[in-house]
């Protein structure tokens, strides 16, 4: 069994890049993702997700996805308990993308790409 996901959306916030512990870097993408089918009123329903992408990834969606891009992301389902404050526990599934597609192709170039893939190597 593999923990895998493939979502294929539109992002709906502009990105903002954040530093936190150690100097790692995170984005958490605001994707919409429109399912296949019609519902009862013969529209097509849309969900809202969030994905957090870390340090590589990270810098390489701020830098070529903005509000508005299509783009594809490949990545995993990373559940963990939280508590609220009631004491209650409760589960959470986030979603951590760990490869990027772009649909978007005036968003970006692969010169940026080969680039930013090199600095990652050093």
């Amino acid at each position: 069994m593999y923990n895998y996901l493939m979502l294929v959306g539109t992002i709906t916030k502009d990105i903002e890049l954040k530093e936190v512990a150690e100097g790692k870097k995170v984005v958490q993408l605001d994707l919409a993702v429109s399912r296949e089918f019609k519902n009862q009123d013969g529209n097509y329903d849309t969900d809202f997700l969030k994905v957090t992408l870390w340090d590589f990834m990270a810098e390489l969606a701020k830098e070529t996805l903005k509000k508005g891009s299509r783009v594809g992301i490949k990545g995993r389902i990373y559940p963990h308990v939280e508590q609220l404050a009631s004491g209650a526990y409760i589960t959470i599934n986030e979603l951590i993308g760990e490869r990027l597609f772009f649909f978007d192709r005036a968003n970006t170039s692969d010169d940026l790409l080969f680039e930013k893939n090199q600095e990652s190597k050093d």
